[in-house]
């Protein structure tokens, strides 16, 4: 069995990790990566469109029969699916690009170097039901509304980085209080917050 002092550190570590990572201030995080090749996320050529079943649908619109949808813009991927069980094998399929993209010296590096190993989920209705949204890209705001997801979030797990979830656009207004530390599970947003979540942060 863990001490209280073993646990207590722990604690503090994740807590000092997550602080490290935090967005400097709401609305303020946007970073350009106009030298490294990679578009910058609010320079107007965020993505809103993406490849389902050998054709594009425009996600601000409508989903055009798709249940989840994988982003990870600085991979160049923005792929929907019917199922979510679809979904997650291609995120089985891309890991070991990922994985190797992190092992040269290319701009897929500097990709990596940005992408959380495993991805944030939100989902439309509460205990991760309705449609699903995975999130890579981290290091910026990422705007629900160009992904027709503004205000849908009832439910969400964690990938392996912190995140932050915004009342409004590019972090603005207030941040959602509950857990979001690495691997954590919503099942149910706390009363209010229910639809509310309008950006995300993966740090």
């Amino acid at each position: 069995m863990r001490s209280k002092k073993t646990v207590g550190v722990l604690g503090v570590t994740v807590l000092v990790l997550m602080m490290m990572a935090m967005p400097a201030g709401a609305g303020a995080q946007k970073r350009s990566d106009g030298v490294h090749g990679l578009p910058a996320p609010d320079d107007g050529l965020q993505a809103t469109h993406a490849n389902f079943e050998g054709r594009t649908i425009d996600l601000a619109g409508d989903w055009a029969g798709a249940q989840a949808c994988l982003l990870w813009r600085q991979g160049g991927i923005s792929e929907c699916f019917r199922t979510a069980e679809e979904l997650e094998a291609r995120e089985k399929q891309l890991t070991p690009r990922r994985e190797a993209s992190g092992r040269n010296g290319s701009v897929s590096a500097y990709s990596y170097s940005y992408s959380c190993s495993s991805s944030l989920r939100l989902y439309e209705y509460d205990w991760y039901g309705g449609r699903r949204l995975s999130f890579w890209d981290r290091g910026y705001w990422q705007n629900l509304a160009n992904y027709g997801f503004e205000d849908r979030t009832s439910s969400y797990i964690v990938g392996a980085c912190p995140v932050w979830l915004a009342e409004h656009g590019d972090g603005g207004g207030d941040w959602y209080p509950g857990p979001t530390y690495p691997y954590a599970g919503v099942g149910s947003m706390s009363w209010g917050w229910q639809d509310t979540i309008s950006s995300i942060y993966i740090g």
